[in-house]
């Protein structure tokens, strides 16, 4: 059995939180991990929610942060296992499947990265559709085909290549991952243990901007490659809108 860190970023997450929370306490008793909880000083009652799932939670801290990069940082000063996973505050786990998938997590424990499918979901619940792509450099130099969601990261690795850039509001996490290059160590497991409701920031163009500037600063793709890149990644967005929307 793998042991591992879940950091959860909090901000004003009282609607989605105790659905998060009441999934991973579903695991509890199968798996072995600590739950670190990063608020950056919530307005509504996310402490409150959080409160009631003291049994699972080992770490809870509430202060003002700039925004959810500094958060899972602050996370990770806390981290003692040898695997980090990040997961978002309306993120919840599929608990069978997981357990699954940590069984795959184990077998890859010279990894760097470990990712898995995701299952897009509206607020009611509903699929929308699954993503995530298993990580291959000719293609991850492009855009983020793997999905951070559900996935784990080795400690280690963090601590070689150093920690979240809190400067990028919405592409850390592909950053991060961006710094292994071609000699990043990852493994994919093709099943779906994680929901992400659609409509967050990592949805949208401004995420396409935003990873634009990290390729760009990276280097590893070219000016031109890269700005071609991009629009072709927001002429299939829009076009992915355009055809949900006439459903």
């Amino acid at each position: 059995m793998i042991n591992f860190n879940i950091v959860i970023a909090t901000y004003n997450s009282e609607d989605t939180l105790e659905q998060c929370l009441e999934s991973v306490r579903a695991i509890a008793e199968y798996a072995s991990f600590e739950v670190i909880l990063i608020d950056g000083a919530s307005q509504d009652d996310t402490l409150g929610i959080a409160r009631k799932f003291a049994d699972i939670l080992s770490v809870v801290v509430s202060e003002p942060d700039s925004g959810v990069y500094e958060a899972w940082n602050k996370g990770l000063s806390y981290c003692s296992h040898p695997w980090v996973m990040f997961l978002g505050s309306d993120d919840y786990i599929c608990p069978a499947e997981f357990l699954e998938y940590l069984a795959f997590v184990e077998t890859a424990n010279s990894c760097d990265f470990v990712s898995c499918r995701v299952r897009m979901v509206e607020p009611d619940g509903r699929a929308i559709r699954e993503v995530g792509l298993p990580w291959k450099w000719q293609t991850f130099k492009r855009y983020m085909c793997t999905r951070h969601p559900g996935s784990f990261t080795s400690l280690d690795y963090i601590r070689r290549v150093g920690n979240f850039d809190e400067s990028l509001k919405i592409c850390g996490d592909y950053e991060l991952i961006l710094r292994g290059g071609s000699s990043l160590k990852a493994a994919y497991w093709p099943g779906v243990p994680i929901c992400m409701r659609a409509g967050g920031l990592s949805d949208g163009i401004a995420v396409l901007n935003e990873a634009l500037g990290v390729k760009l600063r990276a280097g590893f793709r070219g000016r031109i490659m890269s700005i071609a890149d991009y629009l072709i990644s927001v002429a299939k967005y829009l076009l992915r809108t355009r055809l949900m929307s006439s459903r």
